[in-house]
């Protein structure tokens, strides 16, 4: 396959990518892979395999890819290897990129609302002290600037 220029894929390239089971999904501009493909490439790299190999044995095109976009994955392996929660999604948790079944996603909404609440309360108490403190130095300024 050859790799456009502006290192978008091309329609071939991205139908070739969504056929492969390691990729979990792949759009115009990236690519992301499946947890198990991720630990399959640590151990194989761990063996001293190069990442270019690596990617052909799993079935994906390292041209397609380019050079640039190995190199990040790779980098973002050795990354994610120290992390305690591995190469995982970091992003499980997080509320708006989870897809979930009907009572979770309201328990999520809800869970964002209090967020939002509680967020909106101290901007309404930092407001309530900048306005005091701006009445408490306009009296101030008064007080000093009266004619006499």
């Amino acid at each position: 396959m050859v790799r456009s220029k502006n290192s978008h894929f091309t329609d071939e390239q991205l139908e070739h990518l969504r056929a492969n089971p390691y990729v979990k999904s792949v759009s115009q501009s990236s690519v992301s892979f499946t947890e198990e493909f991720k630990q399959y490439f640590w151990h194989r790299l761990q063996e001293g395999v190069i990442t270019r190999q690596i990617f052909i044995e799993c079935g994906i095109d390292p041209d397609a890819l380019g050079k640039r976009r190995m190199d990040g994955f790779r980098y973002s392996l050795k990354q994610n290897s120290k992390r305690a929660e591995g190469f995982s999604d970091k992003r499980r948790g997080n509320y708006r990129h989870e897809k979930t079944a009907d009572d979770q996603s309201v328990e999520l909404r809800l869970k964002q609302l209090e967020h939002e609440l509680a967020y909106t309360r101290q901007e309404v108490e930092f407001l309530k002290k900048l306005q005091t403190a701006d009445m408490e130095a306009r009296k101030q300024w008064g007080s000093k600037h009266r004619p006499k």
